[in-house]
């Protein structure tokens, strides 16, 4: 995989890829209603951004995972 280092750095830290862009619209939304004031629906926006988003990287990666074990030689 040596031809290929955006793949190898996603197969090797997509869990935590998929985390961190999961927990940021979180942090975002506290920060805002925190900061700004906002009403507490920013909370819930952020957390359902942050599952939607988590879960999309997440199947991101679990299906470069698949090609990159199917395609790729070892």
């Amino acid at each position: 995989m040596e031809n290929y280092p955006a793949i190898a750095i996603l197969v090797k830290h997509g869990t935590a890829l998929a985390a961190v862009v999961a927990i940021l619209p979180v942090i975002g939304a506290l920060c805002a209603v925190g900061a700004f004031g906002l009403h507490w629906g920013w909370i819930v926006a952020g957390l359902v951004t942050g599952l939607l988003a988590g879960f999309l990287v997440k199947v991101l990666v679990e299906l470069t995972l698949i090609i990159t074990d199917m395609l790729l030689p070892k």
